[in-house]
């Protein structure tokens, strides 16, 4: 193996590869990067054995290669992602020095890396039988910013960990839910799409880490795992296995009050009091009427009070109590001036939606009031 390849795109390289490896892999060499030199390109493969990704460098674009030898390695990713980050200059050049060591060189800087056998290094089956469907780098990206913060992190019902996508027809809804609120982005697909399917969300932050809004990118589905395809890079990641409750059936059908207040005022509003918290909990109370809304916020140790303007209130006066956290996570999501918050008084969940983004509908559920 001898090669050299521009700096900052091998190291882009690594970067996406890193995002499979775990401290925990129950196997020693996937803690290492699969790295196959061909004539024209480079491949890189890394895995924990429930995420794997799959990258490739060549010079379709940019000649930013040039082999002189052919081989394959694995190198530990940890060392060989600082030797690269830290190696002076723009170009670097990696070869085999002997069988188990690598020599990697650039500017007046030179390291060796001890290597593991390609052989060891366990087959990743990559390939999908189903056909796929495109989505749009940039939509995948605000899909997954729009409902993964309401996932929960906790193990005791594992599906509720992942970010649910369900595709009838020509639409996809995607779901998430920690219980206590749901968040649920529409998306209407090219082609019709029939399935339901619950990715984890540790391994959909590394898909969205990896992507490009400007990418096209490819989605197979097949035997409960997804790949994710797009550039030269290939993530393939298992699926939950429990079914997604129906979220949409928490939805009520109308509502008994409805407020419409300013977004960024709400927000500043609910941030204020954030740092009081009971029981570890930022626990908020809305008094609403027609004219205002009163926020009330206190522990043992402190309180705190904010009036607030609003746009318009219709319905009977409510009084109703949630965690602060939520509400500004779902905030966080609706874009534009004003947001728009249902109710069906104070024991039922609350509905928030915007009119920038008819397609996306934030749900927290409140506590009983103190």
């Amino acid at each position: 193996m001898n090669f050299k390849i521009n700096k900052k795109a091998f190291l882009d390289a690594l970067v996406i590869s890193n995002k499979a490896l775990s401290p925990n892999t129950p196997l020693p060499v996937l803690n290492g990067i699969y790295l196959e030199v061909q004539e024209e390109s480079i491949i890189l493969m890394s895995s924990d054995s429930n995420i794997s990704i799959r990258t490739e460098l060549n010079n379709n674009v940019d000649k930013i290669l040039k082999v002189s030898e052919t081989g394959k390695t694995v190198l530990d990713s940890k060392y060989l992602t600082e030797i690269v980050r830290k190696i002076p200059g723009s170009e670097i050049s990696i070869e085999t020095v002997d069988g188990s060591i690598i020599g990697i060189s650039g500017g007046s800087s030179s390291f060796k890396l001890n290597c593991i056998d390609a052989n060891e290094y366990p087959r990743i089956d990559f390939s999908c039988n189903s056909e796929p469907f495109v989505i749009e780098g940039k939509i995948l990206k605000e899909v997954i910013d729009d409902t993964i913060f309401a996932c929960s992190d906790s193990v005791v019902r594992p599906v509720l960990t992942g970010v649910n996508f369900k595709a009838e027809g020509h639409n996809l809804r995607v779901s998430a839910s920690d219980s206590y609120r749901v968040a649920i982005r529409n998306v209407t697909l090219e082609n019709e799409e029939n399935f339901n399917i619950t990715i984890p969300s540790k391994h959909l932050n590394d898909v969205y880490g990896s992507i490009n809004e400007e990418d096209s990118v490819k989605i197979k589905i097949d035997n409960q795992k997804i790949i994710f395809d797009f550039g030269n890079t290939l993530v393939l990641t298992r699926l939950l296995d429990d079914e997604f409750p129906n979220v949409s059936k928490l939805i009520p059908s109308s509502f008994m009050q409805t407020l419409i207040v300013n977004r960024s005022d709400f927000k500043a509003a609910i941030d204020r009091t954030s740092f009081i918290k009971m029981d570890g909990k930022n626990i908020i109370k809305m008094s609403i009427n027609s004219q205002k809304m009163d926020i009330t916020s206190f522990n043992a140790q402190s309180s705190s009070f904010e009036t607030l303007g609003i746009v318009s209130y219709t319905g009977d006066p409510l009084e109703i109590t949630c965690r602060g956290n939520y509400l500004q996570d779902a905030l966080n999501t609706l874009k534009g001036d004003e947001v728009t918050l249902n109710f069906c008084g104070p024991l039922k969940p609350i509905v928030m939606t915007a009119e920038s983004n008819k397609n996306l509908l934030q749900l927290v559920s409140p506590f009983r009031s103190y």
